[in-house]
């Protein structure tokens, strides 16, 4: 699988907030900014669909964007956008441009399900494209609905996984132990109610040797943390072969 990382960070840093291309059709969330750098690297009309774990700013904002593109030039697109993400994804745009003073045709909720197909998250989720199985996991992130996502390569028979942002929790637990390679909330020094912690991190990779994990979601700390201690940290705009 081809990883281009759009970011690494979380809200409040100078780094990219998380968001990834999968071998340069499939996009896993869309964070504020993030519209900009992906566009440089692939034709968002190529995509075969956008996964959104959550509705926080720092994961699907930029969704808008794309979602309008899409409404603009709908009469010359043959096929719609798939978007999986948590229920309410569509209305969420809807009051989203109409706050900001979006066209009329950005503020049609009916309209914008007739360009892009939205299929709910729910715990336990499967579908295929091409040649990966997905699987979907609900996190644990607090009161906020979050999902995470598991990838197998029918052809080579790998596990990834997304974690999106959680806490610890078993079904985090759950996709580090089927994985060979995890990208991993570490937002949180010290304790946190809905993120995972440095010190976790390190725990988990301990107790899954099996599973290369790959700390993401991380503030300018735990980026610290994670390249003082040989963490497999990642770069903004780094590509993975993996």
């Amino acid at each position: 699988m081809k990883v281009n990382v759009i970011g690494t960070a979380c809200t409040w840093f100078e780094r990219n907030n998380t968001s990834f291309i999968l071998d340069d059709k499939i996009l896993f969330d869309v964070p504020e900014g993030a519209y900009k750098d992906i566009i440089k690297l692939i034709d968002i009309f190529s995509l075969k669909f956008i996964f959104i774990s959550h509705i926080h700013t720092d994961h699907a904002v930029d969704l808008h964007i794309i979602a309008t593109r899409f409404l603009r030039e709908r009469y010359s697109r043959l096929e719609k956008l798939r978007v999986y993400a948590p229920k309410e994804m569509a209305e969420t745009i809807v009051k989203f441009n109409t706050l900001f003073n979006g066209s009329e045709e950005e503020k049609d909720l009916t309209l914008l399900k007739n360009t892009i197909d939205f299929i709910d998250l729910y715990d336990g989720l499967e579908f295929v494209e091409g040649n990966y199985e997905f699987r979907v996991k609900k996190m644990d992130h607090g009161k906020c609905e979050c999902f995470g996502l598991i990838v197998k390569d029918r052809n080579s028979g790998k596990i990834y996984s997304f974690s999106a942002d959680s806490k610890d929790c078993e079904s985090l637990r759950e996709m580090l132990l089927v994985s060979n390679f995890a990208f991993v909330d570490m937002a949180a020094t010290g304790s946190s109610k809905s993120h995972l912690t440095d010190t976790e991190f390190v725990e988990l990779s301990k107790k899954y040797p099996n599973c290369k994990m790959f700390p993401v979601h991380t503030c300018d700390k735990c980026q610290e943390f994670a390249i003082k201690n040989n963490l497999n940290f990642l770069e903004d705009g780094q590509i993975l072969n993996i």
